[in-house]
């Protein structure tokens, strides 16, 4: 039982780990995404000059 505690405890940090970079690597691709579009969007632009 006491070799059993730090296992769970090493397992729960990896799966917290993986679970941290899914959702980072989630998040990083839907802020990039738009600015490869062609909708004109993500990007901010300079307004043309009157």
């Amino acid at each position: 039982m006491a070799r059993l505690i730090p296992l769970v405890l090493i397992a729960l940090a990896v799966w917290f780990w993986l679970r941290a970079r899914k959702k980072t690597a989630t998040y990083m691709a839907s802020y990039e995404a738009p600015s490869r579009g062609t909708d004109g969007g993500g990007e901010r632009r300079e307004p043309p000059a009157a």
